[in-house]
């Protein structure tokens, strides 16, 4: 049986890209006079922490590209349905899929239609 959630893991393991807040940590640490083994743990939590939520407009947008490209994006109750074309449109979602859920909740109305879209 074919698992998602392992394909993607071993997908993002093979083709790791270092996140925002680990190469503030890392900047820090390397510029730091001292370097403490926490020091580098606390700067990615603070830098996770203090980078601002994504938009509205950034997330319909984000919503209109995938969908342009073939993905397919659905919410029911409290859960987000993505199938993707292609493993790049992972990646893009992944840090927003809270803030597109919640976009898709709030301005869509389910997937009466089989599409996701409101009519």
């Amino acid at each position: 049986m074919f698992r998602l959630n392992d394909a993607v893991r071993r997908y993002q393991a093979q083709h790791q890209l270092q996140p925002e807040s680990r190469r503030v940590a890392a900047t820090v640490a390397s510029l730091s006079p001292r370097v403490r083994p926490g020091t580098t743990r606390v700067v990615a939590t603070v830098a996770a922490v203090a980078t601002p939520p994504p938009e509205p407009a950034h997330i319909a947008l984000l919503i209109k590209q995938l969908r342009e490209e073939g993905a397919l994006l659905q919410h029911q109750e409290n859960t987000l349905l993505v199938r993707p074309t292609h493993w790049q449109q992972v990646d893009r979602l992944s840090p927003h899929w809270q803030a597109l859920l919640l976009f898709l909740q709030t301005n869509e109305n389910g997937d009466d239609d089989g599409l996701g879209r409101s009519a």
